[in-house]
């Protein structure tokens, strides 16, 4: 079986589609399923059962007497309710033939009504959920095929949980004393890479809704009965799953649960007077692997979901040393086995980090830049005391600074052929692991980015250059060079992130993950900002707007797998939309700072992406010291041309009251974005920005 799987066909790799075209082109897909069922749908593949139970023969385990595979019954999948969202894409576009600055048109085309794929029906059309019975039924009858190719999409696309082993899983799924669990598993990992099985499984599959609340049902049953690692291992898969979908609070209560289960799991192993009477489990060093690995994930996952919320981890690594976790093993390791038991396993002191040990190094890396959000989010430079001198970001030993140390101390575990843009992803995808190369380099550059991100200005004057923050300014003057230095080390990261997963796109390693989707938002974000604001850069992003709209087409794609994409894009569009004001007349916000847009600052740092497009719009109009008044439906706004500009249409006037009605309206985020010139996309307004921008 390929380690990789092509996310080409589902994802179309980035090529823009009409959304009225492709919607067509689903119907007719979901006509297609409804006339033509699969007549091999329900029969079950030759030598199913034997071959799940060869897969356990092969690993000298057998099942207890009497366990037998349940009998395969009929049952009707769900509709696909694979509804794509309408097109938002952002493009920005230089003028002149050899512009020197980065003269940007912003244009979002949206259409009306926006569906998740795979979380919602198609309009029209009556859903009825299947009961828990017949899905039950129904994953017992799935093919081995199906299942294994599940569990390797898994481990590819979501390496941060790559948890799943698939010879102890496809033990544990005929086992009687495991086997509930592992089916609960099953219908998680389906939940999270449904979209992925697009070929002949799609008439076999449920919706991706229908997996994940069979889960959620049966978690409910489960968190309170004696620990098993499958449980913990759903627990931190919903985890996932809720996240993409925006039910931030359900996500950060399954990850806990899975800490505390898995906490009672391993002190089941290594303390010396248990204080509960320990379940039965098997003890050869697979299962042991998988508990190991299952245990760092939690680590993880606690990183993430407590990434800019204010609440402390559960698990911060000093605590998995007083645990006595053993070190995170690598893929052959896992795999196979390890040599000792996990517990007694040493920190890898032989050299560099290499590919199979890419495990290990995420866990370090997601460590770090769970302590870079935390001191992001905990106020930064604007802290008590961090603008004094002896706080400054080049001083050694202030909290900037050895965070800084952290992260290059970790970068230079790694061996040489895991740095980007050094080597190419492409070739790592070719070996298989081309998810986890774009994951340690992805964490890397995103912190990176933030940490630099903290000491530049939200909105710089339109020729400054880097010199520091100016709300409130440093105490010191930094050393000769250091801004012309960060302002390199934060574009740059800016940059290498978008190249990195359009390069990974192209070659078929295309990823969908909250992190991921994460660090594409955060790359957006900056790369709009130079593409406004070159000298900021002193003129080295001249590709900022190309490599903007790679990553808002990657965020597009995203949103059409995870609600929690549609809030990034909004606010892109906010950001977006002040930058434009600024840059076509900096006078409008001269004299406001960071602390002007607050809201509209917290969102471009959150993981946790809370819909704030309301108070964006308020501070943006608030901030504006009008030249003219305000754009309202009664009082259109004029637009200041000079010799041989083009007027706009004749309906732009029109279409402004219509938006601005709309977003004072407190339209549903699904429906209509809130910016009252998100609909004119054929007003050309080069001619108003030429001046300005090359200035």
């Amino acid at each position: 079986m390929e380690r990789t799987l092509s996310f080409s066909k589902a994802r179309r790799g980035f090529r823009k589609k009409s959304a009225v075209g492709h919607s067509t082109a689903l119907e007719e897909g979901r006509k297609s399923l409804t006339e033509h069922p699969n007549p091999d749908r329900d029969r079950d593949p030759p030598g199913s059962s034997q071959a799940r139970n060869s897969l356990c023969d092969s690993a000298h385990r057998s099942s207890a007497p009497g366990a037998r595979t349940p009998k395969r019954v009929r049952l009707a999948a769900g509709g696909s309710r694979d509804d794509t969202p309408g097109d938002a894409v952002l493009e920005a576009r230089e003028t002149g033939p050899n512009s020197s600055g980065s003269v940007v048109t912003a244009s979002i085309r949206s259409s009306s009504q926006r569906h998740v794929r795979g979380h919602g029906h198609p309009p029209g059309q009556s859903y009825e959920a299947p009961s828990l019975g017949s899905i039950t039924a129904h994953l017992a009858a799935i093919p081995n095929s199906i299942i294994l190719k599940t569990l390797n999409i898994f481990s590819c696309k979501y390496p941060e949980l790559a948890v799943l082993h698939p010879t102890v899983f496809m033990r544990d799924l005929v086992d009687p004393r495991s086997q509930k669990e592992s089916q609960v598993l099953l219908a998680a990992a389906l939940a999270v890479t449904r979209d992925q099985l697009r070929d002949h499984e799609d008439r076999i599959l449920l919706s991706r809704d229908a997996y994940a609340s069979y889960a959620k049902e049966h978690l409910s049953e489960f968190i309170l009965q004696p620990p098993k690692v499958q449980v913990v291992q759903t627990l931190l898969i919903i985890t996932l799953h809720e996240w993409g979908s925006r039910d931030f609070h359900r996500a950060w209560i399954y990850c806990g649960i899975a800490i505390r289960i898995m906490q009672a799991l391993h002190s089941a192993r290594v303390a010396p007077y248990p204080l509960d009477i320990p379940s039965p489990a098997p003890n050869d060093p697979l299962t042991l692997a998988v508990e190991s690995r299952t245990y760092w994930a939690c680590f993880i996952m606690d990183c993430t979901v407590n990434a800019g919320t204010y609440n402390p981890r559960m698990l911060p690594r000093t605590e998995m040393r007083k645990l006595r976790v053993g070190r995170p093993l690598s893929a052959v390791e896992f795999a196979f086995g390890p040599a000792a038991p996990p517990a007694a396993a040493e920190p890898s002191v032989s050299g560099p980090l290499d590919i199979t040990q890419s495990f290990e190094i995420m866990v370090g890396g997601f460590d770090v830049w769970a302590q870079v959000m935390a001191f992001v989010f905990n106020d930064g430079r604007r802290a008590e005391g961090m603008c004094r001198a002896e706080n400054c970001p080049w001083v050694e030993g202030t909290v900037w600074a050895e965070l800084r140390r952290s992260l290059e101390e970790w970068r230079a575990g790694q061996h040489r052929r895991l740095l980007y843009p050094e080597n190419s992803a492409a070739v790592h995808i070719s070996l298989g692991y081309g998810e986890s190369f774009t994951y340690l380099n992805l964490l890397y550059y995103v912190s990176t980015l933030m940490l630099h991100r903290e000491y530049f200005p939200l909105l710089p004057e339109q020729d400054q250059i880097p010199r520091g923050p100016v709300d409130p300014c440093l105490q010191a003057e930094a050393p000769a060079g250091w801004w012309d230095e960060s302002a390199r080390e934060f574009f740059g990261a800016a940059e290498k992130i978008a190249r990195l997963l359009h390069e990974t796109a192209e070659c078929g390693g295309l990823l969908m993950t909250p992190f991921v989707g994460f660090c594409a938002f955060t790359a957006c974000c900056m790369n709009l900002y130079v593409s406004f604001f070159p000298r900021m850069n002193l003129g080295r992003s001249p590709d900022a707007a190309k490599l903007m709209n790679w990553t808002l087409d990657y965020l597009k794609e995203f949103q059409s797998v995870w609600k929690l994409g549609s809030g990034w894009i909004k606010t892109i569009q906010n950001t977006s939309l002040l930058y434009e004001r600024a840059a076509a007349n900096r006078s409008r916000y001269r004299g406001k700072s960071r602390s002007d847009f607050n809201h509209l600052h917290q969102s471009l740092h959150e993981f946790r992406n809370v819909d704030r497009s309301d108070q964006h719009l308020q501070e943006i109009n608030s901030a504006e010291t009008p030249t003219e008044p305000l754009p309202t439906p009664t009082n259109p706004p004029t637009t200041s041309t000079t010799a041989g500009d083009e007027q706009p249409p004749a309906d732009a006037s029109a279409l402004l009251g219509q938006m601005l009605a709309e977003a004072s309206s407190g339209s549903d985020e699904q429906v209509v974005w809130p910016n009252w010139w998100s609909m004119l996309e054929d007003v050309d307004m080069t001619g108003s920005f030429g001046g300005v921008m090359n200035a």
